[in-house]
């Protein structure tokens, strides 16, 4: 599991990288078509705005696979190591359980969204593939806690000189 978490990794991050990018240039492009041609593209600003959610999504994950989630410390600090570890995998858990219920729930919506056919104004692309980003994402976040549960919980590796 731990190798396609990597192949994806790689794959976020430059979709990511190229996505923003794109975004700026398509912005840009769209402020130079307004106020030197008086003639603005009707999609781009549609265009970004779905691609700026799909940006923020994939975000989450990545804010988890690097551990920047928002953490409280002031209450690991106070505990013995053990402590910590087992507040940490609390913290984890629920975290988990959030992004289950937002993979299932996300799912359902995206199910009725593509059940009523529904089209966007300007680009008419189903909206479904605009509201996929949200169980996607939190399926690809709930791997990544998976993973930092199974590593919370692995025996520190044996050295000569000790426990690393």
């Amino acid at each position: 599991m731990r190798k396609l978490l990597h192949l994806y990794t790689k794959l976020e991050e430059r979709l990511l990288i190229a996505s923003l990018v794109f975004t700026v240039v398509l912005i840009f492009v769209q402020v130079i078509m307004r106020y030197v041609f008086n003639n603005s593209l009707s999609w781009s600003e549609e265009l970004a705005r779905y691609i700026f959610i799909w940006q923020i999504w994939l975000g989450t994950g990545v804010g988890i696979r690097l551990k920047e989630q928002i953490r409280v410390g002031i209450l690991a600090k106070k505990l013995s190591q053990t402590g910590a570890k087992l507040l940490n995998a609390v913290a984890l858990i629920i975290l988990l359980m959030f992004c289950i219920f937002l993979v299932i729930n996300g799912y359902q919506l995206v199910m009725k969204i593509a059940g009523r056919n529904a089209l966007s104004t300007a680009l008419k692309i189903p909206l479904s593939y605009v509201y996929l980003s949200l169980p996607f994402s939190s399926a690809i976040t709930s791997l990544y806690l998976i993973d930092q549960l199974v590593e919370l919980f692995k025996p520190a590796k044996e050295t000569e000189g000790g426990t690393i």
